[in-house]
């Protein structure tokens, strides 16, 4: 019976989790969304006239704060995913306090919603939909009085806990299956590192099959969302323990620089945005890194070097666009060639700059 405006928070593992959400509240929730999405003049308008809120990821933005505050006084819903990014692997990211500033300046109740079996359903990676349940529980966290009396410190921490799903600990109890077709197709866009022969780049997927191409390492993925060998067990159950383990393993390698630098050439297009203006294509071709950056380079001799330590905000958007700012231009690789992994890049500039 609670009444407007409140906040509602939630996991974010699906990229439809606005529209899971919303299916259970009576009025349309203001989201705050990332600001790319505004680019497309046809999209932009229907996002305004809905009411959803854009802000630049990992970067403060005065305007979200004022738009956020007049949803308020119009008594809206303001609907925020704090991870900021869908799950790759369903595990769940610890949010920064800057969440539990936002709930202390607004003193509105907060309410949590915890999606579970949507990263299931559909995995960033994958290329297609899978049938099977999902599960939404609704929570009120925090009322105005608990608000006022509570310290940033505590709202932070309580919200960290209360937002804390992990897929693989749900599903290994509840065992859903998930139907569909061609279930690990893609799957090389999260798992990158083969762990037989610790090759990078050589994983590759077929309808459910998936393998090494350098040393014919082999499993399937299930319709459980988990791994099968049918000759030896194999080395991680889930995708997300497999990402825990390569991503250990790339950051051993960067710092031994014990790397094949071959791994790390990739096609891509290179668009570019001033302000909130809508991305343009500046050319087609090909990234590699470098010592101290990315180098890409196009046509007619073209390139453009990106320094890690210049790097500003980088994230992914959607499974194939690698967005981030470099002075006062945001760019986007974009991984046009469906195998890519856009997460290996990613991990690679968090792990390497400074």
């Amino acid at each position: 019976n609670i009444k407007p405006p409140y906040i509602i928070l939630g996991n974010h593992v699906n990229n439809w989790d606005p529209f899971f959400v919303n299916e259970f509240v009576d009025e349309p929730i203001s989201f705050i969304a990332a600001n790319s999405l505004f680019f497309n003049p046809i999209l932009r308008t229907l996002l305004n006239y809905i009411g959803i809120i854009p802000k630049s990821k990992e970067k403060s933005d005065i305007r979200t704060i004022r738009q956020i505050l007049r949803a308020k006084r119009h008594e809206r819903i303001i609907g925020i995913f704090p991870e900021g990014n869908v799950t790759w692997d369903g595990s769940y990211e610890k949010i920064d306090d800057s969440t539990a500033k936002l709930i202390k300046l607004l003193k509105i109740p907060v309410i949590v919603a915890i999606i579970s079996g949507a990263h299931l359903s559909r995995p960033r990676w994958a290329k297609s939909h899978r049938r099977g349940k999902i599960d939404i529980s609704f929570k009120k966290l925090f009322s105005e009085e608990d608000i006022k009396r509570r310290p940033i410190e505590y709202i932070h921490e309580k919200l960290n806990k209360a937002l804390n799903h992990d897929e693989i600990t749900w599903q290994e109890r509840r065992q859903n299956i998930y139907k569909g077709r061609r279930l690990a197709q893609y799957l090389e866009r999260l798992l990158f590192i083969c762990p037989s022969c610790k090759d990078i780049s050589s994983m590759h997927s077929r309808g459910s099959s998936f393998f090494c191409t350098h040393c014919g390492y082999s499993l399937e993925y299930t319709v459980y969302g988990k791994f099968k060998n049918h000759n030896r067990e194999p080395y991680f159950s889930w995708p997300g323990q497999w990402n825990d383990w390569q991503l250990s393993e790339l950051t051993l390698r960067l710092k031994d620089n014990n790397l094949s630098l071959e791994a790390f050439k990739d096609p891509v297009k290179l668009y570019v945005s001033s302000g909130d203006t809508p991305f343009k294509l500046i050319s087609v071709g090909q990234i590699e890194l470098e010592d101290a950056g990315i180098v890409f380079k196009g046509h007619k001799d073209m390139e453009y070097r990106f320094l890690f330590e210049d790097i500003k905000s980088p994230n992914i958007h959607m499974s194939a666009n690698l967005n981030f700012y470099y002075g006062d231009k945001f760019y986007r690789f974009k991984f046009y060639k469906p195998r890519t992994s856009a997460y290996k890049w990613l991990n690679l500039i968090e792990i390497l700059a400074p």
